[in-house]
């Protein structure tokens, strides 16, 4: 049986690398609304993750209210057995964020995602929290997993730190709204191009998994393929979807394709028949081609004899 690539001798060990028995996955992120009809909810595919908002989608205002709303989604079981992440208020805003830890934390609650941070110590602090909350809760310790956002230049620069700040840590996501903001640049890919970089090796570095940034264009389904076929290719594991049709969407381009199968299928065979260093298709093939035909193989649990 191919088996997936072992993580860096330096990777520490994740609370939360496993979700009912299987690696963590982060296709699609779809926001969900917290108010969202529970029968519309168990319609949803549960290989797309679910995350709910306290942070920019919520009006000052309204926080204790969303609050109470997602405390009773929680309670009501719809979400039990599912990938569900919420995305509390960040560092930036610390008297809505204790108010969210102390709430929310829920044995139904998979992980939050972590906006606004910018240092390794902010984690670290969060961490403390949620142990304190978990604890008055009974949960067991590291349940609550961590996807930091990085979407501030601070957090740029220490994003390697941030990685490794928490056990709980399983992704980074890349937001590029608020780094664009804080920079003072227009939301091009011109102006992302190194962040985003940063942002990905740091994840897979660490064996974390990698998010890349929403896209804005809610009309633009076309649009949205591309550009998340080009975050594929760049190494990300997921994207966020704003709406059901980007999560479609998402989970079509970030699953395996028939041609990657195929085509990983192929170098295997090539290997096992030629040796380490062969030919396919006119080019050169070796131990990289045949780790990366391991992945693809390992995520859709394609037995393959004759290479360990």
């Amino acid at each position: 049986m191919i088996q997936p690539s072992a993580p860096p001798p330096s990777t520490p060990t994740r609370f939360c690398n496993l979700w009912n028995g299987s690696r963590l996955s982060f296709k699609s992120v779809l926001f969900l609304r917290a108010d969202t009809h529970p029968e519309k909810i168990r319609r949803l595919p549960r290989s797309a993750t679910l995350l709910l908002d306290l942070e920019d989608s919520i009006a000052p205002e309204l926080k204790a209210e969303q609050r109470r709303r997602i405390t009773e989604l929680l309670e009501s079981g719809v979400l039990k057995g599912r990938k569900t992440i919420l995305r509390i208020n960040g560092p930036d805003n610390p008297d809505e964020m204790r108010a969210d830890l102390a709430q929310c934390i829920h044995p139904d609650l998979l992980g939050l995602m972590l906006p606004m941070v910018r240092s390794a110590m902010e984690v670290k602090e969060i961490a403390e929290m949620v142990s304190i909350e978990e604890k008055k809760r009974d949960l067991a310790p590291g349940h609550t997993c961590f996807v930091p956002l990085i979407e501030r230049p601070a957090a740029v620069l220490e994003v390697s730190a941030i990685a490794l700040a928490s056990r709980r840590n399983v992704a980074l996501a890349f937001g590029h709204a608020d780094f664009c903001r804080e920079m003072g640049a227009e939301m091009d890919d011109a102006a992302v191009q190194v962040p985003r970089s940063m942002v990905l090796m740091a994840a897979k570095a660490h064996g974390l998994g990698a998010i890349s940034s929403v896209y804005l264009h809610l009309d633009d389904l076309a649009g949205f393929k591309a550009e998340n076929q080009r975050m594929k290719r760049l190494g990300f594991d997921g994207c966020f979807a704003l709406n059901i049709r980007q999560m479609h969407t998402a989970l079509d381009v970030f699953g395996r394709s028939e041609e990657e199968i195929q085509r990983a299928k192929r170098v295997v065979a090539a290997i096992v028949e030629q040796g380490a260093i062969a030919r396919l298709d006119g080019r050169m093939i070796g131990p990289p081609m045949l780790k990366r035909a391991r992945v693809i193989l390992a995520d859709v649990k394609y037995p393959s004899k004759g290479v360990a």
